[in-house]
C-alpha cells in the first residue's frame, strides 16, 4: 500500500484537490486507488447543503489522479512538476450516489499509450458496487 506521502512524491495534486488517499495496487498497466470520502471536504457545504453528494466530476478526477500515479510510476518520475492534462473524457456514466463516509475504490486500466498520450478506463466502486465509470485520455507532461 502507498500512503498519501508516497502518492504526493509521484503526482502534483495536494489537499484539497488530491482525490486519492491510498494506492492499494499498481503496475505499469493498472492500479487501484482509494478515496476516503469525508464530511469535511470542500464540496460538502454546497453540493448539496444538508445532503452532500460527491460531484461526479470529482469522481472522474479521482480516477484520473489514480491514472497519473500509474503512468508516472511506470515512467520512473517523481515530483510536483509532472502534470497530466485531460484531452478527452468519454463514456462517462454515474450509477449511484457517493456520500461522506463512503470508501471509493478507483480501478484504472491503461488502454493505450502513444508517446505522451495515454488512454485509460476507470471504474469507481463503493462496497463492491459500481458507482461511476469513464474512459479518458491525457497528455502526461514529464518535467524532470
Amino acid at each position: 500500500m502507498i500512503d498519501t506521502k508516497g502518492i504526493e512524491e509521484i503526482i502534483p495534486h495536494r489537499f484539497d484537490m488530491r482525490m486519492v488517499d491510498e494506492i492499494r495496487e499498481a503496475d505499469e498497466a493498472s492500479g487501484v486507488g482509494i478515496k476516503y470520502v469525508r464530511d469535511d471536504e470542500f464540496w460538502c457545504a454546497g453540493h448539496f447543503p444538508g445532503r452532500p453528494i460527491m460531484p461526479g466530476v470529482l469522481q472522474v478526477e479521482a480516477l484520473a489522479q489514480t491514472a497519473c500515479f500509474i503512468a508516472f510510476s511506470a515512467l520512473g518520475t517523481k515530483g510536483t512538476k509532472n502534470l497530466g492534462y485531460f484531452t478527452t473524457m468519454e463514456k462517462i456514466k454515474f450509477y449511484h450516489m457517493v456520500l461522506p463516509g463512503d470508501v471509493l475504490e478507483l480501478h484504472v486500466e491503461l488502454l493505450m499509450k502513444k508517446m505522451s498520450l495515454y488512454k485509460f478506463h476507470g471504474i469507481a466502486m463503493v462496497g463492491g458496487k459500481k458507482v461511476s465509470e469513464a474512459t479518458f485520455s491525457a497528455i502526461m507532461d514529464v518535467n524532470k
